[in-house]
């Protein structure tokens, strides 16, 4: 590009910003000498980014599968936190909108879970997930692991869909969650 161009671009895109007529120039965060702003974590951001989260485990899905069921997406430490909670219930809305899985609901995933005495989804043994799959007559179980990397960082959301027939895993996808104020407070309660 030539010089005279990238000047005039930048003054141009200065003007506007200076002007009130734009929240922040697109065109020099293009460039490379400016930020975009976070993106606001809504619904519709949350929607966006399980929708690209089923997208990625449909395309790593090495079995096809006709109905699954989701356990609570837990913390690195093992506990489901309420942004892990929001996470599961967007996850399994999510899939039901797009006809991917029949999705078991979650009152009756947590009712088997505690007549088979299964306490958290941090490591099923291959017997759990059996059992767990015959209880709730399903083909497949999700697991989720939300990591809170660092401050700073975004969230790190992966996801993990197992054969209860083999134990083996037939999909895996992860997506990063923006770490807004909203993120960081859910993921602090539990």
């Amino acid at each position: 590009m030539p010089l005279k161009t990238l000047i005039f671009m930048l003054v141009a895109g200065a003007s506007l910003s200076l002007s009130g007529c734009a929240a922040f120039n697109p065109l020099l965060v293009t460039m490379g000498l400016a930020e975009a702003p976070p993106p606001v974590t809504d619904s519709n951001y949350f929607n966006m980014q399980t929708d690209l989260l089923l997208e990625r485990i449909k395309t790593s899905q090495s079995k096809t599968l006709r109905r699954v069921a989701t356990l609570n997406f837990i913390n690195a430490n093992g506990q489901v936190s309420e942004l892990g909670k929001y996470l599961t219930s967007k996850f399994v809305e999510r899939a039901m909108a797009s006809q991917m899985f029949r999705m078991t609901p979650q009152g009756q995933v947590k009712e088997a879970m505690t007549k088979l005495k299964i306490v958290g989804a941090a490591e099923l043994t291959r017997d759990q997930i059996e059992k767990l799959g015959t209880e709730l007559d399903v083909d497949a179980i999700v697991t989720g692991v939300v990591s809170d990397l660092q401050k700073g960082s975004d969230v790190d959301v992966s996801v993990k869909v197992i054969h209860v027939q083999t134990g083996g895993m037939v999909a895996a996808a992860s997506v990063n969650i923006y770490r807004s104020k909203q993120v960081q407070t859910l993921i602090q309660q539990f």
